[in-house]
């Protein structure tokens, strides 16, 4: 059982920090004019929601398309909510869900409710595959995590809360059109493509996904993605999807299409690590078993 959670623990464990740093103008300095030309900017929006004790929430359902598109199944459900500071991102608090029947099998674990609490460098997870190897009384796997990631294989890949992912990603646009209404505001939906590494080269969260630069047919691997932007230029909704061939017994063309959904931008947030006596060290439960090679950063080698 160690061995399998030590497999699993590179493509599970996640937290986030975003780098760009807000610049605040001097007092009285901010003018009307200057306040609507900053509206009409999305990255300059994403960085104005960059207050302490506040946040979003995020909702956020993973397909996965089988080989001919004739198949397709929601793999995750995830939920929860985003805290922001004055830099970024600095905590999440997320549930994840798979729609799929749970095997009875040493795997099962993987495939019930998790809730990864992240901040501060570190990661708590209650549930999933941990659950049955927590020692007694402790519910919580505490985790250190060099940065905060949004990011998995089977999650949304274009994290649109980080404004050098948000402006790369935007700049990539193709077309526009009416988004429909989406969080009480309509919308405006942007379309493109951006590669993969060109995510790996903007992306914090996608660069401590992989762990290392994609080359080969990888690198060049399209994600084609739809943004909805508000009226006030917040981001809404993002689809994206892109399609790997996965080699093993059963080599086939997978399609991933993550869907997520931001509402109440500037909702009150506080995030905080659970109990100390319900927490438990990742090295102790693992051990002196050795990690193998992370099997997220083998779907995406050339």
């Amino acid at each position: 059982m160690r061995r399998i959670i030590a497999v699993l623990t590179g493509a599970t464990m996640a937290a986030l920090i975003v780098p760009t740093l807000v610049t605040v103008a001097p007092a009285g300095a901010t003018t009307t004019r200057t306040a609507q030309a900053g509206a009409a900017d999305p990255v300059s929006a994403l960085k104005r929601q960059f207050r302490t004790h506040r946040g979003v929430k995020l909702t956020e359902n993973t397909k996965i398309v089988g080989e001919g598109k004739k198949s397709r199944t929601i793999f995750t459900r995830r939920s929860g909510v985003l805290e922001f500071g004055r830099t970024g991102m600095v905590a999440s608090d997320l549930t994840t869900k798979f729609n799929l029947p749970v095997p009875d099998s040493e795997l099962k674990g993987l495939f019930t409710p998790s809730r990864t609490i992240s901040l501060k460098g570190v990661s708590y997870t209650s549930g999933g595959i941990f659950a049955e190897s927590m020692p007694e009384g402790k519910k919580w796997l505490r985790t250190p995590s060099g940065t905060l990631s949004l990011v998995s294989a089977f999650q949304q890949i274009i994290s649109t809360v980080e404004p050098g992912t948000l402006r790369a990603t935007l700049a990539h646009t193709r077309a526009k059109r009416p988004g429909g209404t989406w969080d009480g505001t309509r919308t405006t939906v942007h379309s493109g493509t951006i590669t993969l590494a060109e995510l790996f080269r903007v992306s914090p969260a996608v660069r401590t996904m992989l762990g290392r630069k994609p080359t080969g047919r990888s690198a060049t691997l399209p994600v084609t993605w739809k943004i909805y932007l508000g009226s006030d230029q917040l981001v809404r909704r993002i689809v994206s999807s892109y399609t790997e061939f996965t080699q093993g017994l059963n080599s086939t063309e997978l399609t991933y299409v993550n869907d997520t959904r931001y509402t109440g931008w500037g909702t009150k947030v506080t995030i905080k690590a659970p109990p100390a006596g319900q927490v438990v060290e990742f090295d102790e439960l693992l051990g002196d078993v050795t990690q193998p090679e992370d099997p997220v950063q083998e779907l995406f080698k050339g």
